[in-house]
């Protein structure tokens, strides 16, 4: 009887060692890299106006961004869209309200040697265009007609999604073929997707389409300033947008 005993302790400890069969799964990540040559530019340009009083300033400033509008709209073409932002107006005073008296950034009275002299009006436009060829001619054209200091912003993707997917599916297709070289070093069979995980992807400069979905026919462009532009050549790097991706692929068999 003890002898039975002693026997089915000794076996029973045994029934908890075992363990469930291990997976049968081949892990890989994917990535890759598209270049898509970019269909947005952004412009920016500063304008500002100066007078004796608000009103000559603003006045002066008007002038200049109406001239700047025309003439950049009317060379962009349709499909560009110009804004407006940062309006400033400031008081101005005389070069001693700052200079020897040492007034720095104190407050001062609108007397003496910071007696107010006028006034000086800033604007800031913005432009996004699909006339991605037309950029820094564009931005050359702002500076004659007014604007104090234009620039080519950057390049874009209106549709920075499909990008994206293209992206997506490389780095898919990655996947699979570095799986189908581990099982094939392996000898075995790749089986289906088990598992699926992305990675964000890369920050990126993205701006959505000009197009407004029921908005009625835009207007037509301004006439052409009086004036030629000089033509400067616009070619932007591709827009490289990448993707990774972590794959789980079961051993078939």
């Amino acid at each position: 009887m003890k002898s039975l005993l002693a026997l089915s302790i000794a076996i029973a400890p045994q029934s908890g060692l075992v363990q469930a069969p291990a997976e049968r799964t081949i892990q890989v990540t994917g990535t890759a890299a598209v270049r898509t040559p970019p269909d947005l530019a952004t412009l920016v340009a500063y304008l500002r106006g100066e007078g004796p009083t608000p009103d000559a300033a603003t006045r002066d400033i008007a002038v200049k961004q109406r001239a700047v509008t025309e003439g950049v709209a009317g060379y962009l073409g349709l499909g560009s869209e110009i804004t407006t932002s940062e309006v400033v107006l400031i008081e101005a005073r005389g070069p001693t309200c700052s200079g020897q008296n040492n007034y720095g950034a104190q407050p001062r009275l609108s007397s003496g040697d910071c007696a107010v002299v006028g006034y000086i009006a800033t604007m800031q436009m913005r432009v996004r265009t699909p006339a991605v060829e037309k950029a820094a001619t564009a931005a050359a054209l702002a500076a004659r007609l007014g604007a104090s200091d234009a620039r080519v912003q950057g390049f874009l993707l209106s549709d920075p999604q499909a990008a994206q997917a293209r992206a997506n599916a490389a780095a898919f297709e990655d996947a699979r073929r570095r799986a189908a070289a581990l099982a094939s070093g392996a000898r075995v069979r790749l089986g289906e997707i088990t598992a699926v995980r992305d990675q964000a992807s890369y920050e990126q400069n993205t701006a959505g389409s000009l197009q407004r979905v029921g908005a009625p026919p835009p207007p037509p462009p301004p006439p052409p300033p009086a004036m030629s532009p000089v033509t400067l050549d616009t070619r932007p790097a591709p827009i490289e947008t990448r993707a990774q991706v972590y794959v789980t692929y079961a051993i078939a068999g």
